[in-house]
């Protein structure tokens, strides 16, 4: 999606990363969210985006190769490996690289070129077997339909029409795409330059069949986040978890926890909340009764989910907001309950 001024809006963990790497310093959650909104580089429609931005942060940094670090309660940096003047010259180099990357898509040839596009439609969701690759253009572009596959939910018939031209996409060019849809489908635009305000404008006219725009930047963009065409290279520097030595190893969760003085629930679950945990001794099951962690456990009420942990697991000290685990309603996934909240500081 592209704001007024065609620019590309991302989305959160994309925003995340590039507020925090103009900042040069972690930021509250919120804090992140204000900037992305005031720089109108977020995509999205919800009306709890500090909410949202704050959960994907959160669930991110648990994952093995995540770009960001919790510093403490709702606050989040970008993970350091290098010294400065290292992180510097990667900067160049991956400017450099995405340079050159561009200039490739121009001089690359069409069955390459049609190649590098399905292998991108590819990692975007569309199910392989259904592209097909239906014209080529005289500027070395390629039309091509499939079907797109929607995190499992829906499948969306679409046409896309990918052109390498230098100069800007007018109008008339989207107008041409949205003719040429069948029923039931969805257009998607995709050119190594950029597009003009009478395209963007004619993409997202009112009461017409909207056509997704992919300019150079985001192509680009794409291109190097599902690594075709480039290569990810990685160096990995261990540092200290400082929130986890703070919830866990630092604090006496036996007794009740100071509560923040505002939460924001981002789960559509309604209370008592069955929740459970395993451990070696065995499988547990207790309710969470409200947001703010008042638990019940083999008919006791506990203020907290880690005094009920504790007395459930036998250990000295236990952070039940990781300790215990519900089933998401919508996903159906297990997560650990603290996901239901979000703190802010």
């Amino acid at each position: 999606m592209l704001n007024s001024k065609g620019a590309v809006k991302i989305n959160f963990l994309d925003c995340a990363y590039e507020i925090l790497k103009k900042s040069d310093t972690p930021l509250h959650y919120t804090e992140i969210t204000s900037r992305a909104l005031a720089a109108n580089i977020l995509d999205t429609k919800g009306q709890t985006p500090e909410a949202t931005m704050g959960s994907r942060l959160y669930t991110d940094t648990k994952q093995p190769n995540s770009r960001f670090r919790r510093v403490k309660r709702g606050v989040f940096g970008l993970v350091e490996t290098q010294s400065p003047g290292i992180a510097q010259r990667i900067t160049i180099l991956n400017q450099q690289t995405r340079s050159d990357l561009r200039q490739r898509l121009f001089k690359m040839p069409p069955d390459r070129f049609e190649v590098l596009i399905s292998q991108l439609l590819t990692a975007l969701g569309f199910e392989e077997e259904t592209i097909e690759v239906t014209s080529y253009s005289n500027d070395g572009g390629i039309d091509v339909r499939g079907i797109l596959n929607a995190a499992g939910i829906t499948k969306i018939n679409a046409a896309v029409q990918a052109k390498r031209w230098k100069r800007n996409i007018q109008a008339p060019a989207i107008q041409a795409l949205r003719g040429s849809l069948t029923v039931h489908e969805q257009g998607i635009f995709i050119t190594t330059s950029k597009f003009s305000k009478g395209a963007i404008a004619e993409a997202e006219a009112p009461g017409k069949t909207p056509v997704s725009l992919i300019d150079g930047d985001k192509l680009v963009t794409l291109l190097i986040r599902h690594e075709i065409g480039v290569v990810n290279e990685r160096h990995t520097l261990y540092t200290l978890d400082e929130a986890w030595w703070d919830d866990v190893a630092g604090a006496d969760e036996s007794q009740p926890e100071p509560m923040p003085a505002t939460i924001v629930e981002t789960s559509p679950v309604t209370y008592p909340l069955p929740i459970w945990a395993k451990t070696k001794k065995g499988h547990f099951q207790a309710e969470l009764l409200d947001i703010n962690g008042r638990t019940c456990y083999n008919g006791v009420e506990y203020q907290s989910p880690s005094g009920a942990g504790q007395v459930a697991s036998g250990w000295k000290s236990c952070n039940g907001w990781t300790f215990w685990y519900y089933e998401h309603p919508e996903t159906k996934e297990h997560r650990a309950i603290n996901e239901l909240r979000q703190r802010l500081d």
